[in-house]
């Protein structure tokens, strides 16, 4: 009885984040990014491009939507999760409810990954049908390309999402040092000798769709790391930054401003 209480106030919460992040002005700009995908497949097929295939979609991909659309989306929407709250002085009457505050944390980062996977996964799927269907190809053909960028959404919607949710509770200009981790740390991290590409989330998300697609541009990719471990990584690094975000969260106090 009483988890299902808990239950029923969480998913309040949840559904509130869920229609915040879909339902504000903001949401037109990032439906707009997250079909860019969508746009450029639809374009190279209405231009009748002779190269465009599967591996053309991946070559793409991999910078376009790995390493800016989900990075962008991820933070645009994350980091605002608890700042946003301080700064309109809503949360207050938030924390008015029966529900602690690493509950609500918690709750919302699962609004949080219900928006983005909402705004994220249906342009995609369409922009690699498009790619099947100009070559003539079943849905179902390059199966494999679509199971590895979809499992690569997922985990790093997640990560990314837990990584600036920490950051927006900790500091409060969270965009300006997301925008940082996520296009400078991120982007030149791979070029750095040793294992310290192995402390940014896109090498893990690399490791997924070298190990799970058969051929694409990642098969030469230098990783030691298989698909199962690169997973696992990037759940483990989500599961530590929302409960480091908890953590932090309880034991601010927050007053109403005057």
């Amino acid at each position: 009885m009483a988890f299902a209480q808990a239950l029923g106030k969480g998913w309040v919460v949840t559904a509130l984040t869920v229609r915040y992040l879909l339902t504000t002005r903001r949401v037109i700009a990032m439906a707009l990014f997250a079909a860019v995908p969508l746009l450029l497949a639809g374009s190279l097929a209405l231009a009748r491009v002779p190269t465009f295939d599967i591996l053309l979609f991946q070559v793409l991909m991999v910078p376009l939507f790995l390493q800016v659309v989900l990075i962008f989306v991820t933070l645009v929407n994350a980091a605002p999760l608890i700042r946003e709250e301080i700064e309109d002085n809503t949360l207050p009457y938030l924390l008015t409810r029966p529900i602690g505050k690493p509950a609500i944390v918690a709750w919302k980062y699962a609004g949080y990954l219900v928006a983005v996977l909402v705004l994220l996964v249906p342009p995609f799927v369409l922009a690699y049908g498009v790619t099947e269907a100009y070559g003539g190809l079943a849905l179902g053909t390059d199966s494999d390309v679509l199971a590895g960028f979809l499992v690569a959404t997922v985990l790093g919607s997640a990560a990314y999402g837990a990584l600036f949710l920490f950051i927006s509770v900790v500091l409060r200009k969270p965009l300006a040092v997301g925008l940082l981790i996520g296009f400078v740390w991120e982007s030149v991290v791979g070029s750095i000798p040793g294992n310290v590409p192995k402390f940014s989330v896109i090498y893990y998300l690399r490791s997924i769709l070298k190990g799970m697609i058969d051929v694409g541009p990642l098969s030469g990719f230098p990783t030691d790391v298989s698909a199962g471990v690169a997973a696992g990584v990037l759940v483990g690094l989500s599961v530590a930054f929302l409960v480091a975000a908890m953590a932090v969260f309880q034991r601010n106090e927050f007053r109403q401003k005057a």
